[in-house]
């Protein structure tokens, strides 16, 4: 099977990104997962290898044809007329949101020209996306509008075994409820054991939380357990998938640690990531899934108080890399 061209872009330049990305790119193992072309500014690259004390040599390309995909060197294609120029490291710009911006745009420009297989992000800073004047809420709001992707999802792997998703993600809380039906909830849940499936987990068993206190005590503290997620469930169970629920919320991750469940269909974001900041170390990653290509990012953010310094942990990087290469066909997600 011929290895996947994986995109991989610089997010914020004045965050950890670009020096993960050149440590990711040091091991060889990389390469022989996926042939990573690295979408970003090759001064940055060339910083972050001076940094690290990486000896590799940075390869500005033209175009993706012109990458040679070989453990000697890091292969970097720039977005047309972007320059970063000086960065000064964990501080807040503008216009290196725009430059992580246009590196996720020209990422996706060529996963739909069917160049690019799949793309993992380097974290990005939201409140520089924002201030360099874009609208949406996340990166994957932003890549639904560029891509015309109607729904897509996010999927948060805790470990390599234990998988989040939540049906509904930014919103204020009042609009949860209206956002919850039956349908979604029973994609969410088809969505995720297919995941599972492709990166390796055997067999795997979910839980669909439940929404109010104690599962509604029987529609006592609410019927969106009755009504809404409890059909869902069944609805999944007939159509053969080992699901479980509604299961109380304060509970259900209790259980999914000690192995009863490999998958959790939460109901909102802040139910699924509390639960994910507390069990993950430094392991883990975010999954975008229903745009062009896979697509993966870091559990964590910019890092801007170790930006610069080397100490910054690969592990969730690496884990998207794992991810999106398993999920773009290329295997190797264990």
């Amino acid at each position: 099977m011929e290895r996947p061209v994986i995109a991989l872009t610089m997010g914020d330049a004045a965050g950890v990104g670009p020096e993960l990305i050149v440590q990711v790119l040091a091991d060889d193992e990389t390469y022989r997962r996926c042939r990573p072309l690295v979408i970003a500014d090759s001064g940055v690259i060339r910083r972050a290898c001076h940094l690290l004390g990486v000896e590799r040599t940075v390869r500005e390309i033209g175009a993706p044809t012109e990458a040679a995909f070989t453990a000697d060197g890091i292969d970097v294609l720039c977005p047309p007329d972007l320059t970063v120029g000086t960065v000064e490291l964990g501080r807040l710009e503008p216009r290196l949101g725009e430059a992580a911006a246009r590196c996720m745009r020209l990422a996706f420009t060529l996963a739909g020209q069917g160049t690019v297989d799949g793309v993992v992000l380097a974290p990005m800073n939201k409140q520089g996306f924002h201030l360099a004047g874009y609208p949406y809420v996340d990166e994957l709001a932003y890549l639904a509008a560029e891509t015309a992707s109607p729904e897509p999802i996010s999927l948060g792997a805790i470990t390599p075994s234990l998988w989040t998703v939540a049906v509904t993600q930014h919103l204020p809380f009042q609009e949860i409820v209206p956002n919850l039906t039956t349908e979604r909830i029973v994609a969410h849940i088809r969505r995720l054991h297919d995941v599972l499936g492709t990166v390796g987990v055997a067999t795997p068993r979910l839980a669909v939380a439940a929404l109010n206190v104690h599962a509604g005590e029987g529609g006592l503290f609410g019927r969106e357990e009755l009504d809404i997620i409890a059909p869902a469930v069944a609805e999944a169970q007939r159509g053969g998938l080992p699901v479980t629920g509604p299961v109380p919320a304060d509970t259900v991750f209790v259980r999914a640690q000690a192995g009863e469940f490999q998958g959790v269909v939460c109901m909102y974001h802040d139910q699924a990531n509390i639960a994910r900041k507390l069990l993950a170390t430094r392991r883990g990653a975010t999954v975008y899934l229903g745009l062009p290509v896979p697509c993966a990012t870091t559990a964590h953010g910019t890092a801007y108080d170790i930006a610069g310094h080397g100490v910054a942990a690969t592990d969730s990087l690496a884990d998207a890399l794992r991810y999106t290469c398993s999920l773009a066909g290329g295997g190797g997600a264990g």
